[in-house]
């Protein structure tokens, strides 16, 4: 018996998640809700499955085993609750609110009600990340020293439109889409994850919503000394040179547009992740789903297990699914998503302060 799925937010990235959905026999799309009503027409009409305008209407009629929230991050709070009320499971996308307070009810609402929360840790069930987080675990580039990811991908200050204050509220930490609060909010999950070693404290910059932009960086000390870096600027104009990039085989994330393009294209800015140990060296290509090993004297390319972005996203329904049927903890806790924000936030206050903040 299919398991019945509805699908809340129909942004960019819900295109992405019904394309991996298509591939799980086991469930099925039983709604779809979104406050623009063309949008549920045409996604509705292209899914098979009853549309709404808001998730109050929907649980008139469908009542769904899973939601997944892919809304505006300040809906989130609203929505866990009233799901949660209704007895439904939820996987939340990033990140799990915009304030602590709000996730932390969002939890306390799921506990109440005996529901299960999985917080969108999408990054875990990519294939590249997942391999190297197995190398760098059996030692093979010895103590990792330096974690990395950079995203300076612009078009100029006149080309950038940040964030809108749906998501974010004005005056509140925000900024792009490939930012530090709305995308390195994956980093401060995955880098934890990849290492093996909380994150310490921090020290950084980021944007705030209706405030010029500048460029962002965090600093993260891991627990096991290894320093993260994260650097952002989506106002300025990317220095990448096409031959930098790789043949990708996966698909390319676009702002508003989703993941793009076809496997085996060349991906002339493709994102990646640097992990720089004592022994050896990992460029993780997450998205074009290829890892290079380095060595003292030799680069070489590591065979990745197929199933790239958005595959990601039906790997990590399935774990909840699984997860679910033998009544065990959702495998990406709501506490995953917590730490994480708590993290982000740390990260702004080590700007009010010009100090390190402590990750609690």
């Amino acid at each position: 018996m299919s398991i019945p799925v509805a699908i809340i937010g129909l942004g960019a990235v819900a295109d992405s998640h019904l394309a991996a959905y298509r591939e799980l026999p086991e469930i099925e799309i039983v709604a779809v809700v979104d406050p623009r009503a063309e949008r549920v027409r045409q996604v509705s009409e292209r899914v098979g499955a009853p549309g709404f305008l808001d998730c109050a209407s929907m649980l008139k009629q469908v009542r769904p085993r899973i939601a997944c929230v892919l809304s505006t991050v300040a809906s989130h709070r609203t929505l866990t609750e009233m799901l949660a009320a209704a007895g439904i499971h939820v996987l939340c996308e990033k990140p799990i609110a915009n304030r602590v307070q709000d996730a932390l009810a969002m939890k306390e609402a799921c506990a109440h009600h005996g529901v299960q929360f999985m917080y969108g840790s999408s990054y875990r069930y990519l294939p590249a990340v997942m391999q190297a987080r197995e190398l760098i675990a059996s030692g093979t580039i010895g103590r990792v020293r330096l974690i990395e990811e950079r995203g300076v991908v612009g078009q100029g200050a006149d080309k950038f439109v940040p964030m809108s204050a749906a998501h974010y509220p004005e005056g509140t930490p925000g900024g792009g889409g490939f930012g530090l609060f709305d995308h390195g909010v994956h980093l401060l999950d995955i880098f934890p994850w990849l290492l093996g070693s909380p994150i310490r404290r921090v020290l950084g910059r980021g944007n705030y919503t209706g405030r010029a932009m500048e460029p962002e960086f965090a600093l993260l000390e891991h627990e096991c000394g290894a320093l993260g870096m994260l650097t952002y600027d989506e106002s300025t104009v990317s220095s990448d040179l096409p031959w930098e990039g790789v043949f990708s085989h996966g698909h390319s994330w676009v702002l508003n547009e989703g993941f793009v393009g076809a496997v085996g294209e060349w991906s002339a800015g493709a994102s990646f992740i640097r992990v720089h140990g004592t022994h050896g060296a990992l460029r993780i290509f997450h998205y074009a789903n290829r890892l290079f090993l380095a060595v003292p004297g030799e680069v070489r390319e590591l065979t990745v297990p197929a199933g790239a972005a958005p595959e990601h996203f039906g790997r990590q329904l399935r774990a909840f699914i699984h997860a679910l049927d033998r009544a065990q903890p959702a495998p990406s806790s709501i506490d995953l998503g917590i730490g994480a924000l708590s993290t982000l936030l740390g990260i702004y206050r080590s700007a009010e302060t010009q100090r390190w903040v402590d990750v609690k």
